[in-house]
């Protein structure tokens, strides 16, 4: 028997994987072309409150169009204006993605500490079972989209916004150094994704065969597939959704930058769950591609741990931080000890291998 939580996880996942339905049975056309042929009148977007509900738990709840930020205040004397349904789409997406992080800290509040009731980015009431948390859309956010064979880097002073999301990149290595708030991972295939420093939380989600080395307070990995995380992460890591193959291991890199940026958005090196992922709600029974007729709900799938002698360091190549300067000279978080005995042992072997080839090559 599901517990309450994981009730409230699947629900959350399931709308989650059927929002795009959903917004588009509710939208309405208008002349155009294109997303923005579609928007929300606050009639329409009050039909949404019959599955999502704002408020404490047992309260009415306000109206989900006054806790949006499209119709909230609006003159009741004049007709509101519509909102194209590409906007709520996002708006919905990143609150239920922000709950799902919250459900997280709720199920070990002893391991990770209370929220902070005055931070509005991670304060949550306790909620209605698919409720969401009201926040910011993700306006200003830096989009790293289409990436095909080929490195990709951005630095601090390349972004101007708090949070980065990469889209559809595949077979590439793509680098992210700069103190963020938030970063989502989606659609990546056969793609090494470094992430520098990321104080509210990480989402991955549907990707294939992608290794993910990211500094962060929160992760959320949803739906993916034979991927890889190397962690430094101040929270257990949230596992929701069909995930099959995953594996989990300490972060393995640093750029001279990597602790100023940590400091900034409050990571604290001396805390590693990356061994700890908790997975979240079931199986999605109606999904015939992962759940076959027949087959009883599943837990969703966890992560295993990385054997430590596939554990090796990830190097970033210094001519990305020629117009930088740090004091980071090393791997931040402390690796366990059968990963460093692992990593010396390969340093060594690699040592021996290079003093081979070079006194062959001096014979």
């Amino acid at each position: 028997m599901p517990s309450q939580v994981d009730e409230e996880a699947h629900q959350l996942s399931y709308l989650q994987k059927h929002l795009a339905n959903i917004v588009s049975l509710l939208a309405e056309p208008v002349e155009g072309e294109g997303e923005e042929s579609l928007v929300f009148t606050m009639e329409g977007f009050e039909h949404l409150g019959l599955l999502i509900q704002f408020g404490d738990k047992g309260s009415e709840g306000i109206p989900i169009s006054q806790a949006a930020p499209f119709f909230a205040n609006s003159d009741p004397d004049m007709p509101a204006v519509p909102v194209p349904a590409t906007q709520v789409h996002d708006w919905i997406l990143q609150n239920i993605i922000s709950s799902l992080e919250i459900i997280s800290e709720r199920v070990s509040p002893k391991e990770n500490g209370p929220a902070n009731s005055t931070d509005p980015d991670v304060a949550m009431t306790e909620a209605c079972p698919a409720s969401i948390k009201s926040s910011p859309g993700a306006r200003g956010a830096c989009f790293i989209e289409g990436i095909s064979k080929s490195s990709f880097v951005k630095q601090a002073s390349d972004l101007k916004g708090s949070s980065v999301k990469v889209l559809n990149c595949h077979d590439s290595v793509i680098y992210i150094l700069s103190p963020l708030k938030y970063a989502t991972i989606y659609g990546c295939s056969e793609a090494t994704i470094v992430l520098g420093a990321v104080g509210k939380a990480v989402r991955i989600e549907h990707c294939e065969r992608v290794h993910v080395i990211a500094a962060a307070k929160r992760v959320c990995i949803a739906s993916c597939r034979e991927c890889v995380f190397f962690l430094g992460v101040n929270q257990r890591p949230l596992i929701v959704g069909d995930n099959h193959k995953l594996q989990v291991a300490p972060y393995n890199t640093f750029y001279s930058q990597l602790e100023e940026h940590m400091t900034e958005v409050g990571i604290e090196a001396t805390i590693n769950k990356w061994d700890e992922p908790l997975a979240l709600g079931m199986v999605d029974p109606h999904d015939s591609l992962s759940h076959p007729a027949g087959v009883s709900d599943a837990q969703a799938e966890s992560a295993a741990r990385l054997d430590p002698d596939q554990f090796t360091n990830f190097l970033i190549p210094n001519w990305f931080e020629s117009e930088s300067v740090g004091s980071t000279e090393g791997n931040p978080f402390p690796l366990p000890d059968a990963y460093m005995t692992s990593q010396q042992r390969n340093v060594s072997q690699e040592f021996r291998r290079d003093q081979a080839n070079a006194e062959g090559s001096a014979s």
